[in-house]
C-alpha cells in the first residue's frame, strides 16, 4: 500500500476556513439535542471544493448521530468521498474534537483517497485546535487482509 500523504498540498484550506466555520456554526443551530443540550455542527471540505454539513441528533436510547457522521452522509449521498478537511464547532472549552468512532469513520475516507485529513475544532470563545487525522488516530493506516 502506498504511504498516505501527510499534508494536503493541493488545497488551500485557509481560503475556505471562514466559510467552513460559518457553515459549521449554522449547522449546529439545527442540532437535535433535547437530552444533553450539547449541540455540535460540522462541515467538510471536499477535494471538489464543495462543502457539506451535519449536526448532531440525539435519541432517547442515549445513542446519537454525530455531526461529523451526518456531514459524511450528506457528502456521500451527493456522490463525493474525498474529504480534505473536517471542521467541528461546539461551545465547549476546549473545543470538542471528533470522537474515536468519528475518527475511525473519517480514516476510512483518508485511506480510500490515500491522503491525510485536516481536523479543525473551534468554539465561540475564539479557541481553535488543529490536528492531522493521522495524529488523532495513530495506527489507522494498518490494513488487515480478510480471508
Amino acid at each position: 500500500m502506498p504511504e498516505i500523504e501527510s499534508y494536503l498540498s493541493y488545497m488551500n484550506v485557509d481560503e475556505h476556513l471562514p466559510e467552513l466555520k460559518r457553515k459549521a456554526i449554522e449547522s449546529s443551530s439545527n442540532a437535535f439535542a433535547p437530552y444533553s443540550k450539547f449541540v455540535v455542527g460540522a462541515s467538510l471540505l471536499m477535494r471538489s471544493g464543495n462543502i457539506y454539513t451535519g449536526c448532531n441528533v440525539e435519541f432517547s436510547d442515549y445513542l446519537a448521530l454525530h455531526a461529523e457522521v451526518n456531514a459524511i452522509g450528506s457528502a456521500v449521498n451527493s456522490g463525493e468521498n474525498d474529504i480534505q478537511t473536517v471542521v467541528v464547532y461546539s461551545i465547549t472549552s476546549p473545543p470538542v474534537l471528533p470522537c474515536g468512532s468519528c475518527r475511525q469513520k473519517l480514516s476510512e475516507f483518508a485511506l480510500l483517497n490515500n491522503h491525510d485529513i485536516q481536523v479543525i475544532a473551534f468554539n465561540d470563545k475564539d479557541e481553535q485546535i488543529e490536528f492531522l487525522l493521522s495524529k488523532l488516530l495513530p495506527g489507522a493506516e494498518i490494513r488487515v487482509n480478510k480471508k
